[in-house]
């Protein structure tokens, strides 16, 4: 049973704010009409929008303008002292490598989608700092520019770590994939990253029973995905590159949309 069917989609989620406009008196109207004739010079119209002349004044700035030189009397004099983050800043940028170097920045291009379905039943094995849980899983599919097929074997091992007032579930996986040409070509698919939200949210969207009233937008799971296989048709494709990976965990369901770094 696909557990995305059902919830609203993620258009649904979009927060639309209703912003009320108050409703002008006819005393304001008539009160903002009289203050338009004590200006000096009239708007100048320009291709974007309504602008103020340089010279444009208004006879109301001088007051405001006199109360602005007073409290600016008022400041204490000097420099203010930098802050600490400014001058840790400060600091880091006197140790830049290279600071006169330009280094071409990455470009992210959507490459594929998969999905995976874990088996029900998990191990939990103990370690140093907690508890690990391994799962397998029981089938997937993928799709995208290089090709699509499906996932025909694999696991993903979770850690739960807490951190003050929210949770991350650190994973790592391995996806076998198979592609769906007569003569099918294997790739392993290996992913690493974190679901980062608050604990009671975390802890619901990896229970196959408390997610179906969860969101997993509300969670943040990204990922590093490289792949590799030996055959020739698409090792060219895959062995050497790198994808940034936006997830979804529900229940037992995880779904990748993959972004390949160039």
């Amino acid at each position: 049973m696909n557990s995305w069917h059902g919830h609203p989609s993620l258009s649904d989620h979009v927060y639309q704010p209703e912003i009320a406009f108050p409703a002008q008196s006819s005393s304001i109207n008539m009160s903002n009409s009289m203050e338009d004739t004590e200006w000096d010079t009239a708007l100048v119209v320009t291709d974007e929008w309504m602008k103020v002349a340089s010279e444009r004044r208004h006879s109301g700035w001088e007051s405001v303008e006199r109360k602005w030189t007073e409290n600016q009397a008022l400041q204490p004099k000097g420099p203010k002292p930098p802050s600490e983050i400014a001058k840790k800043a400060s600091e880091a940028m006197e140790r830049f490598p290279y600071p006169h170097m330009s280094i071409p920045t990455p470009q992210l291009d959507f490459d594929f989608r998969m999905r995976v379905i874990m088996n029900p039943q998990s191990a939990s094995v103990s370690v140093s700092d907690g508890f690990k849980k391994w799962s397998t899983f029981s089938d997937g599919t993928f799709a995208g520019r290089f090709g699509y097929g499906s996932v025909v074997n694999g696991g993903l091992e979770s850690q739960d770590v807490a951190y003050g007032n929210s949770a991350t579930t650190q994973v790592e996986a391995t996806h076998k994939l198979r592609t769906a040409d007569e003569v099918p070509a294997y790739i392993e698919c290996k992913t690493r990253g974190n679901m980062t939200g608050s604990p009671e949210l975390v802890k619901a969207l990896q229970d196959p029973e408390t997610s179906r009233d969860a969101n997993p937008r509300l969670c943040p799971f990204r990922v590093f995905i490289t792949m590799k296989t030996s055959d020739e048709r698409y090792a060219t494709k895959l062995n050497t590159s790198l994808w940034i990976g936006s997830c979804l965990w529900k229940g037992l369901e995880v779904v990748y949309d993959a972004y390949r770094i160039s």
